[in-house]
């Protein structure tokens, strides 16, 4: 993947827990990733997240107990003082709850144009019967959403 994110999450019997997020482009892609979308299902006893996001803006649905922090987009060159995108801050969790067995999944939906990550390359395309020229050039567009890449924390 050309993404990757660096989670902490861990919940205490105080009824508080931690959250930290990191995410960044790996230095094989030269493109920039746009739409990063971060989304985590809470576990049912945590009652509101009060967090800090370095990059973009975050939500959390006290309901259906979902957060999800909007990055927007992670430039290909970055500067070399400007730090990453993180989340960081409490969850707060419902007194007398048992703590949650397992940490939530993170879904990481992002989109990268003009790049294939399977390396798959199209050299050329033969149309017959046709009476226009057409345009000699391929788009590459690679997008992951609809939750397919997942982080088990």
């Amino acid at each position: 993947m050309p993404i990757y994110v660096k989670h902490s999450i861990y919940f205490r019997e105080s009824g508080s827990g931690r959250l930290d997020l990191t995410v960044g482009r790996k230095q094989q892609i030269d493109k920039a990733i746009e739409n990063v979308t971060i989304e985590c299902v809470m576990p049912k006893c945590v009652i509101n997240c009060v967090l800090t996001p370095s990059h973009g803006k975050y939500t959390f649905d006290p309901v259906k107990k979902t957060l999800v922090w909007n990055v927007g987009k992670i430039e290909s060159k970055p500067q070399t003082a400007a730090p990453l995108p993180t989340l960081r801050g409490n969850i707060v969790l419902a007194t007398g709850q048992p703590l949650p067995e397992s940490n939530p999944i993170l879904t990481v939906n992002f989109k990268i144009n003009q790049i294939v990550i399977s390396g798959l390359r199209l050299q050329h395309v033969e149309i017959h019967g046709e009476d226009y020229k057409p345009f000699k050039g391929v788009k590459y567009i690679t997008t992951v959403k609809n939750g397919r890449f997942q982080i088990r924390t």
